[in-house]
């Protein structure tokens, strides 16, 4: 004989609910909801999954932080280049892998503008960081334009930084800021692959160190504040 339950209590009130109320659009953190479900139900349940959920704000931060901390100390010639093979493994590490893992958590706990950020830069740190590794060992064919390629990759992240930027508004002044330092240190940065202005990646790389400073700050407000479940470290916003 089969086994066949009621559905829980809160399951029966949706299936309710949802049966008698018209498809409508709802503004979540996570992206826009269309269903039969009303604003302060999807609200609700956005609630339950950001309060079921860590918060991985400041893995994400701090990676992104660290790789910008790293390209900027070498765009900048604060460390010579010829040393620059340090920074492969360190972007294959925590930059990238563990930068994108936090986004994949962000993504679970519905904040879909940190989740998408960290995502993104983790990939172009991983991606960004293959690419000088396999230069450096010799496994590309003769004559591969990495330099190009470096160039294109950090122009097509300066205009992803832009499009977050504009988010950022919305969200607190320290991402502003960390962002806004982004966009420019990448775009600088990439002219300097992409033609002989060397001292545009120069500039860029202090962008790039600016972008880590705000980033690390990031980091430890979001974890401090909620250690000590206020505002000890002001983001100017929300998180």
């Amino acid at each position: 004989m089969n086994d066949i339950r009621e559905p829980r209590g809160d399951v029966r009130e949706l299936r309710n609910e949802a049966s008698t109320t018209p498809v409508t659009g709802v503004w979540a953190r996570g992206g826009p909801v269309f269903s039969h479900l009303t604003e302060d139900t999807v609200n609700g349940l956005e609630g339950a999954a950001i309060a079921t959920f860590g918060d991985a704000a400041s893995l994400g931060m701090w990676a992104f932080a660290t790789g910008s901390l790293m390209a900027g100390l070498f765009q900048a010639d604060l460390l010579p280049s010829i040393q620059a093979s340090a920074l492969y493994p360190l972007l294959l590490a925590y930059p990238g892998p563990a930068q994108f893992i936090a986004g994949l958590f962000l993504y679970r706990r519905n904040n879909n503008f940190l989740a998408t950020a960290f995502c993104s830069f983790g990939a172009f740190n991983t991606a960004r960081g293959a690419l000088l590794l396999c230069a450096s060992q010799g496994l590309l064919p003769a004559g591969a334009p990495v330099d190009l390629m470096q160039g294109i990759m950090l122009e097509v992240f300066a205009y992803i930084s832009i499009s977050l930027l504009l988010g950022a508004v919305q969200m607190n002044v320290v991402l502003v800021l960390m962002l806004s330092c982004t966009a420019v240190g990448f775009a600088l940065s990439g002219v300097s692959f992409l033609t002989t202005a060397g001292e545009a990646g120069r500039v860029g790389g202090y962008f790039l160190l600016a972008t880590a400073a705000f980033a690390y700050y990031g980091g430890s407000a979001v974890l401090v504040n909620t250690a000590w479940r206020r505002v000890l470290l002001p983001l100017g916003g929300m998180v």
